[in-house]
């Protein structure tokens, strides 16, 4: 398994002031197992995030919807929904992402482009859509300008910044060509906004708290709900424990610590908020069918 970056509610500055877009490749190789593999637990930000699927499967959850992704599939998160990515069991995965601000595209003068293609879009009356199954063949030309953003970034030659904001543009101008945007009333929701303020209340006071010990009747408290109505409300929402998803976060925010020899793996799993260095060992090997040790050796 390689992955560039671990990233939940990303308050990161994405790039840089003058340059907010990064891009990342994962790769999970299960072909040897027999479960799923989170690569990106349940979370959101303010950015677009395009995923390309180069090989393998992916299951892909936006919110109330849950996608598989395939080979050649493009999905589109659209800015503060929640999503999360799980690698699928026997496959060998790999995956990009493009995230950035939408703005990033603006102009300064406010023309015709900028009125009446941009605007929409950064307003939220226009949506990408969340998935474009097959885009490869379906849309050869969206694909490859998404891939030269992918290669542009990687090479970084001269002007890749002036490139990659061209083959945004590009993209944005044959997806309008091709119709694929999407209004806001065309996505019928089963989850109500109140919902979603509600759940990412949840995250954020996980993101807050993990490297403490969270009692499950303190966030119930938090949340002005009695703990036996938020236990079933949590697993409604997010289709396992509180527990499992509190140990599973750790174990994520865990990963990029490993990959510091600096730390040892007891000290990496007390800053994420594991009471014991056998505990962490028993959740990671569970999570990611390594434990941390083979983990670290790996990278």
């Amino acid at each position: 398994m390689q992955r560039t970056r671990t990233q939940y509610k990303e308050q990161t500055e994405r790039g840089g002031y003058l340059y907010p877009l990064e891009t990342y490749r994962f790769h999970f190789n299960l072909e040897n197992k027999n479960k799923p593999q989170i690569c990106v637990s349940y979370h959101w930000h303010p950015e677009l995030e395009i995923l390309m699927i180069e090989r393998g499967e992916l299951t892909v959850t936006i919110e109330d919807r849950e996608y598989t992704g395939k080979t050649g599939d493009l999905f589109f998160v659209n800015p503060g929904f929640l999503h999360t990515m799980y690698a699928r069991e026997g496959k060998n995965t790999v995956y990009n992402a493009i995230v950035f601000d939408p703005a990033f595209l603006s102009f300064q003068m406010y023309d015709y482009v900028q009125s009446h293609y941009l605007a929409p879009l950064l307003s939220g009356r226009l949506r990408f859509p969340e998935k474009l199954e097959k885009a490869g063949t379906e849309f050869p030309a969206l694909f490859q300008m998404l891939r030269d953003v992918l290669a542009s970034n990687e090479h970084r030659y001269a002007c890749y910044q002036f490139e990659t904001k061209l083959s945004l543009l590009s993209a944005f101008m044959t997806m309008y060509r091709e119709n694929l945007f999407i209004t806001e009333s065309e996505r019928s929701r089963k989850t109500s906004p109140e919902q979603v303020a509600q759940i990412k209340d949840i995250l954020s006071y996980i993101r807050n708290h993990y490297q403490e010990k969270i009692l499950l009747e303190d966030i119930a408290a938090y949340l002005h709900l009695s703990p036996k109505y938020f236990s079933r409300y949590f697993k409604k929402q997010f289709g396992r424990s509180f527990t499992e998803y509190v140990n599973a976060f750790r174990v994520e925010q865990s990963l990029p610590l490993l990959e510091d020899s600096s730390l040892s793996i007891s000290e990496t799993a007390f800053r994420c908020g594991f009471e014991s260095l056998s505990y962490y060992v028993k959740v990671f090997k569970k999570i990611m069918g390594m434990t941390p040790g083979e983990y670290r050796i790996s990278r």
